[in-house]
């Protein structure tokens, strides 16, 4: 908490704990970082409404309509609260803390002092001193300790869920007083934690807490009789289901600063027309919830070994990665930013972190040890979900980031070339040189020539009384391209290393264009289409081909997603053009065709 409070002084953002991952780590670490704090997220909120169902209807079967319309039902209401404004959800998480603060003392307090006594003026203690005793099941100090080290593992959920407030953080009129206000949080919460704790053991007989489910109901019902344990099952329930309250909001905010950076489709960013909430971001962790929450329903249904545990301690696991990275931004910042204001600063910068991130790997260590194949499999289960993130940052690198680009071009340039017919097949390049008409004689320019495929046809079509320009970023490429076309005495091809601006130096201008998948990665299309425009003659012939929808699920870049864009932007270059989208196997062309106009 301490570490987290300078962390939110210091970099007050909306992008919370993302945020602060990618101040310390780059692109690659804050990917990792958001990645790796949404999945924990999302796990968790389906892990708390299925906890919330198992509770709420406690004699239903694990699969049984009953808790599965249960659960859909607070999927939807909890990220639909999201989507129409923080404002709601914000005041959904106060009523949630509020009820669970009551339930809480409603639990602990006739533990200690009997109600119903008092009402009969009779002065009881429920509290019984030999429930205590043993208090340690298991016998020697290494084993003792082994189970405790499991146990505090089995409860570092407690810890999960300061970085909340950091993605509010911004919004706060005084963030500087957020740290008093997160210790006198802590201080109280630990205090009613640690009561409550304390009634329970004394008010539950060990073998209810081993065999029962509920143990607080159990609890309810020794002191406050039936009626008693039904009012805190329904608090309880309403507890749980609050744990869950926060996430949509928090979860839509961290996807939406990713877009913002880049390092998540932009899509996920845009706002709502009349809610201003970013509505795609909080759809699609309701899709994710909802696989989730599918996976713990497949497990019981297949028989998995307690698995609610197993997706618990994946859970768990994320979480603990998540706060070793949050911990390490602490020093890595106070080295990167020695002279940024810190109004709060936390004691032992270097060593407070770096003791944490010991002691949570003493924990992992010895469940590996109490649990080996289970905690293995455990962990290479967590670890596996989080290289799923890999294909989706290599794609928006592709997409945003130019030297990224680059070096990918120059990586991929064999695997182009074998899988060239795939990706651009005859027909498709029939269609592109039946746009551009009768090229016999003409001055063509190919903007990203790719290995020479084209190139070698638009040569054959020109004619020696003809002329092509080619370009194309990647050096590798435009060797192969150069040795492709060598036959061909009327072919120049150059590289042109730029995704922001073209800057070609053509000793004439061109009667045509015609360009493939270079459109996509223009990091500022209308610079480059515009300075395209000054290469071409009036009525020149211009053919654009690229890519988009993915797996018909994967969009491109934002501005490609609409036909009316696109032909804005080609006009305020000088181009009239219409669009042509064509499906295909697993995508979808994007063929853009027209002619310079008229001076």
């Amino acid at each position: 908490m301490l570490y987290m409070s300078e962390l939110i002084t210091a970099y007050p953002t909306s992008g919370g704990t993302y945020e602060f991952c990618k101040l310390a780590y780059g692109r690659f670490g804050s990917f990792m970082g958001g990645w790796v704090i949404w999945l924990a997220g999302n796990l968790g909120m389906a892990l708390n409404v299925q906890a919330a169902a198992e509770y709420f209807l406690p004699s239903a079967a694990v699969t049984s309509i009953a808790r599965i319309v249960f659960v859909i039902l607070w999927i939807v209401v909890l990220n639909a609260l999201a989507f129409k404004g923080v404002d709601a959800g914000a005041t959904m998480l106060v009523i949630f803390g509020i009820i669970a603060t009551l339930v809480l003392l409603f639990m602990t307090l006739p533990s200690f002092i009997s109600i119903p006594g008092l009402l009969e003026s009779r002065f009881e203690v429920p509290f019984q001193k030999s429930f205590l005793i043993p208090f340690f099941q298991q016998e020697g100090m290494w084993s003792i300790l082994a189970y405790f080290g499991l146990s505090l593992l089995y409860i570092t959920e407690a810890f999960f869920g300061y970085e909340t407030i950091s993605y509010m953080a911004n919004e706060v009129a005084k963030p500087k007083q957020i740290p008093k206000l997160l210790l006198i949080t802590i201080i109280s919460c630990g205090i009613l934690t640690s009561l409550y704790v304390l009634s329970s053991l004394g008010t539950v007989s060990y073998h209810d807490y081993v065999n029962d489910a509920r143990p607080f109901i159990v609890q309810a019902k020794n002191v406050m009789g039936t009626m008693g344990a039904k009012i805190v099952e329904f608090g309880m329930y309403l507890v749980i289901i609050g744990a869950a309250a926060g996430w949509p909001i928090t979860g839509s905010r961290l996807l939406q600063a990713m877009a913002q950076d880049k390092l998540f489709p932009p899509q996920f960013g845009e706002p709502h027309k009349k809610f201003k909430t970013p509505y795609k971001a909080v759809i699609f962790q309701s899709i994710a919830v909802f696989f989730f929450w599918g996976l713990l329903l497949w497990g019981y249904t297949h028989k998995w070994n307690n698995t609610y545990l197993r997706l618990y301690l994946i859970y768990v696991v994320w979480g603990l990665i998540s706060l070793t990275l949050i911990l390490l931004a602490v020093p890595i910042l106070r080295r990167k930013h020695p002279d940024k204001e810190r109004s709060f600063k936390a004691p032992l910068p270097w060593l407070g972190p770096l003791f944490i991130i010991t002691y949570i790997c003493i924990l992992l260590i010895n469940w590996y040890f109490i649990e080996g194949v289970i905690a293995t499999a455990t962990i290479r289960i967590g670890l596996s979900f989080l290289l799923l993130g890999l294909p989706l940052y290599l794609l928006v690198e592709m997409t945003y980031n130019p030297s990224a680009i680059l070096k990918a071009n120059e990586w991929l340039s064999y695997i182009v070339l074998i899988g060239e017919k795939i990706f651009f097949p005859y027909s498709i390049r029939n269609t592109l040189l039946k746009d551009m008409g009768d090229i016999t004689g003409k001055k063509i320019f190919e903007y990203g020539s790719s290995m020479g495929t084209l190139t070698n046809k638009l040569a054959e079509k020109v004619g020696p009384t003809g002329k092509i320009y080619g370009a194309d970023i990647s050096l590798h490429k435009v060797k192969i391209a150069k040795e492709k076309t060598a036959h061909h005495a009327h072919v120049q091809i150059i590289h042109h290393p730029h995704l922001d601006d073209l800057r070609l130096e053509l000793p004439e201008k061109v009667d045509g264009v015609i360009s493939v998948g270079m459109l996509s990665y223009m990091q500022n299309p209308q610079k480059i289409l515009t300075s395209l425009a000054n290469h071409v003659n009036p009525g020149g012939e211009i053919v654009f081909l690229d890519y988009d929808k993915f797996f018909y699920v994967i969009p491109n870049v934002p501005w490609m997603s609409s036909d009316k864009n696109l032909i804005d932007m080609f006009a305020k270059a000088g181009f009239d053009v219409q669009i042509e989208r064509k499906n295909s196997l697993l995508w979808q062309y994007i063929i853009i065709s027209g002619k310079k106009r008229e001076e």
